[in-house]
């Protein structure tokens, strides 16, 4: 057997294996890529459960200092917790945005509230802003005003 007839036996098995590394590798940043983004949809269902079972404490644990002390959690008399909303819509919208992540519960128009990442989670850092249509944003304060992230 020849030297180019070895070489072509194995070409298409290192073709193949380019292939799924190239694919591995792509997985790879994928993931690596939206970790923040899930994660803090992630913080968002949780404050959702938390909410609408009136969980103060669990409250309390998914949000920012800075919110809390601009916000304190309370008990709504007609469910959830005041000043928190107690559903998402199918068709939600989250984005990074510099080091925090945006999320916006509605379809298309509505709120935007902020995560921050502090004391190593993410954490819900309350509303920045409004998304109207045609995807404008217009923040309510500066996005920078988040809690420092690692200080509680």
């Amino acid at each position: 057997m020849t030297r180019e007839t070895r070489r072509a036996r194995f070409r298409p098995a290192l073709v193949a294996a380019a292939v799924g590394l190239a694919l591995i590798a792509a997985l790879i940043g994928e993931i690596l890529g939206t970790a923040p983004v899930r994660q803090a949809v992630g913080c968002y269902a949780a404050l959702l459960s938390a909410a609408n079972r009136q969980d103060l404490a669990a409250v309390r644990r998914l949000c920012t200092a800075r919110y809390l002390r601009e916000h304190p959690p309370a008990a709504a008399p007609e469910g959830g917790i005041v000043g928190l909303p107690r559903n998402v819509h199918p068709n939600f919208q989250a984005w990074t945005q510099g080091p925090h992540v945006w999320l916006c519960p509605t379809n298309r128009v509505g709120p935007i509230y902020q995560f921050v990442r502090a004391g190593g989670r993410w954490r819900f850092d309350g509303p920045i802003g409004w998304l109207r249509s045609q995807n404008r944003i217009e923040l309510d304060r500066d996005p920078s005003s988040a809690a420092i992230p690692g200080v509680e």
